[in-house]
């Protein structure tokens, strides 16, 4: 990393300081076990059914697991997986047993290193899945394919297929199926939560139940989803050619990232993966320059992994609640109006709802909106029906929605002293 900016330097530094554990290519937990070859996706791999959590900064009155299990890539081709399972104190029962939501987290970065569940707060922390084990619910928690497990079977290197939500969608279901066999006193039953990457992956795990239903599936929530960069506004657009420009290379053999990248895109992309930076680590290295072509969006593969991969427009099966800030910068309003607006022009009778958040950002979407998903999720587990029919509206606030918090300002680090805790 000689060389490197300061502002990169310290991001990175800062980045590792919240890893669990070494790098997990120095954790045996993350190497690829030699039946994956053989099996079949959903497959329970390797289980660490009960994880020393003293590394990790949990909520008191949780536990953690984690577990290996094979997937499938955006080709169909098999992948293994690392995720966790975040455990309740008092877990909420179904009829066949806990009841459990599928998490899909926001971007942690495109490298193994970046894995949530070798993060000391599973990356999201109280944005998501610490509240959601907090009210009860048995958290299933994939890393996605290419965080946590580093290679295959035959010791080739696995590539994150970043923002291919289909592919992610995979991992989110199969994740249910291998914590299923790994504890059968969970239910059957499962709603998929997702915030913003995970958002999209929530919504194609709507799209992708049209095709091939898993049983037990009862809905999908959306927050601040991403839809497709074909239709992204902003600068953020660029930003994701440049961080999902090997993983389209991976699903399309054809393509080569020098077809969209300029030189120096290509050494800080380059840079990324030597340096096992995450999201702040890869903000800093593409904060400035001329990273990507103007004209990449006009790529023959780029679009037709556009196009394979977009969330919008396409048959839903079950109940998807699609929260999104008026104010978000990363993933557009536009974008998303326009992904939704097309659903329902094609699908009218499909149960999709769309609320805003007025004057909310992208991350900030998640605590504005809790209360609104919490129950959502809770009525799919009660059995409430939901009218099959579009529907949009905004969430209103108590006080201006000018006056509130605009961004988180604080993170989590380790208690050292007795007067660190309440």
């Amino acid at each position: 990393m000689e060389g490197l900016p300061a502002p990169v330097l310290d991001a990175l530094k800062f980045e590792r300081s919240n890893w669990a554990a070494n790098s997990v290519l120095d954790d045996p937990f993350y190497e690829c076990p030699h039946e994956a070859g053989q099996a079949t996706p959903g497959t329970l791999l390797k289980l660490q059914r009960d994880v020393n959590t003293t590394a990790y900064l949990i909520p008191g009155g949780t536990a953690l697991s984690r577990i290996v299990y094979q997937s499938e890539k955006l080709d169909g081709t098999p992948v293994p997986v690392s995720g966790f399972i975040l455990w309740p104190y008092a877990a909420r029962s179904q009829p066949d047993g806990y009841a459990v939501v599928a998490w899909a987290h926001g971007t942690s970065g495109a490298d193994p290193d970046t894995a949530p569940s070798n993060h000391k707060n599973l990356w999201q922390h109280f944005l998501g899945p610490y509240q959601l084990a907090l009210q009860g619910y048995v958290v299933v928690a994939t890393d996605y394919a290419g965080l946590g497990v580093a290679k295959d079977t035959s010791g080739e290197p696995i590539m994150h297929e970043y923002l291919a939500s289909p592919s992610q969608a995979n991992d989110i279901v199969h994740s249910i199926k291998a914590a299923q066999e790994a504890f059968p006193e969970i239910s059957k039953q499962f709603v998929v939560v997702g915030h913003s990457q995970g958002g999209g992956a929530a919504w194609s795990v709507a799209q992708r139940e049209v095709t091939r239903p898993s049983p037990g599936y009862l809905g999908a929530i959306a927050i601040s989803p991403y839809t497709s960069f074909l239709n992204e506004e902003g600068k953020f657009g660029p930003l994701m050619g440049v961080a999902m420009c090997r993983g389209i290379a991976s699903s399309f053999p054809g393509f080569d990232t020098k077809e969209i990248l300029t030189p120096e895109g290509e050494k800080r992309v380059a840079v990324m993966f030597q340096s096992h930076a995450g999201v702040a680590g890869a903000m800093a290295l593409f904060a400035s320059g001329d990273l990507i072509r103007a004209d990449w969006r006009e790529n023959a593969h780029v679009k037709k992994h556009g196009l394979l991969t977009s969330n919008g427009g396409k048959e839903i099966r079950g109940p998807l609640l699609v929260i999104h800030g008026e104010s978000d910068p990363m993933n557009s309003p536009g974008a998303v109006k326009k992904a939704a607006e097309m659903t329902a022009r094609l699908f009218p009778s499909a149960p999709f709802e769309l609320v805003w958040l007025p004057e909310v950002t992208h991350a900030p979407a998640l605590g504005a909106s809790q209360r609104l998903w919490m129950d959502w999720i809770s009525d799919r587990f009660g059995g409430v029906e939901v009218e099959s029919c579009y529907k949009e509206s905004q969430l209103a606030s108590a006080r201006p929605a000018t006056v509130y918090h605009k961004e988180q300002n604080w993170y989590l680090e380790p208690a050292s002293k007795f007067y660190h805790t309440p």
